[in-house]
């Protein structure tokens, strides 16, 4: 393993702020980048730089691909509203908006395609049903103990490929390294505060009461705010590698992987985890000098 002068990245941002009178104050940025490598680096030992890296080349040459941790839009937006009444009393409104994409991933097979020894290989994007061939896929616990013909799978994979924007866009083409972009996700959170403020003597006093909202949008309607996850990257799985030889007439057979014990049928799902869900906390802040 040695040193390449290949791969690049660039990050561009631009950034707006602005103090309002009457207490008001508002700042908006974006940020547009894009990252592509040879390799992301993960693991601890070099062996995983290799085995580790989706391609449809080999390890040794992986090529040029997105990083997977490049995000490659981002929005930020805050604004603050302050209104000091009654002397003593002050309330401040707080809004913190961001939105951005999940994260980056690879469609492959589901096992060693190309014999390498290594599950890392990206699919082939067919462009229609010829060039590809399904396997009757027999009823088992992993498909809730229901059959699926060929022509059954081979139906639903290209209803799969046209509900998927990258797979329906790259159709006779392999499929990138993290080519494949979670959805957008937009969270705003609000935090409300209340000031009282006295002076006794030579002190000064503030006490803050504070609200905090998380996730504000998913208070106001359940479907915002939601964090998605990838269903089943892995979305082909061989069936007849051990039958297939460079320059052979036999070709390979699949079947469309499952998820919840049922064939595919969409890219992502929405988690059901507490990052899906508004919340909020209290506060209480004495400070004094």
């Amino acid at each position: 393993m040695d040193n390449s002068n290949e791969g690049n990245a660039w990050f561009l941002t631009a950034t707006l702020n602005k103090s309002f009178n009457k207490g008001f104050s508002a700042t908006l940025s974006y940020t547009r980048s894009e990252q592509k490598l040879l390799y992301d680096g993960g693991g601890d030992q070099l062996f995983n730089t290799w085995s580790g890296t989706q391609t449809s080349r080999t390890g040794n040459n992986p090529g040029l691909s997105y990083s997977g941790f490049n995000v490659p839009h981002r929005v930020i937006a805050g604004f603050n509203y302050r209104k000091e009444y009654i002397k003593n009393l002050a309330t401040s409104v707080s809004l913190f908006f961001e939105a951005q994409h999940q994260g980056r991933f690879s469609y492959t097979y589901s096992t060693d395609f190309n014999r390498d020894g290594q599950t890392n290989d990206l699919i082939y994007i067919p462009k229609d049903a010829s060039e590809i061939t399904f396997a009757a896929r027999p009823a088992s616990a992993a498909t809730s103990n229901v059959a699926y013909t060929a022509q059954e799978q081979s139906d639903l994979f290209f209803y799969y490929v046209e509900q998927d924007d990258y797979l329906k866009k790259n159709k006779g083409k392999y499929a990138e390294r993290n080519g494949g972009k979670t959805p957008w996700r937009n969270q705003v959170d609000i935090r409300l505060t209340q000031e009282l403020f006295k002076d006794f003597g030579k002190t000064k006093n503030n006490f803050q009461f504070t609200i905090d909202i998380m996730n504000f949008g998913n208070f106001l309607n359940s479907e915002w705010g939601n964090v998605n996850f990838v269903q089943t990257a892995a979305v082909l799985v061989p069936q007849n590698v051990p039958a297939l030889t460079p320059g052979g007439t036999t070709k390979p057979t699949f079947w469309l992987n499952t998820f919840n014990n049922k064939p595919i049928n969409s890219t992502f799902g929405t988690s059901q985890s507490f990052a899906s869900t508004y919340y909020m906390q209290f506060g209480f802040r004495y400070n004094f000098q």
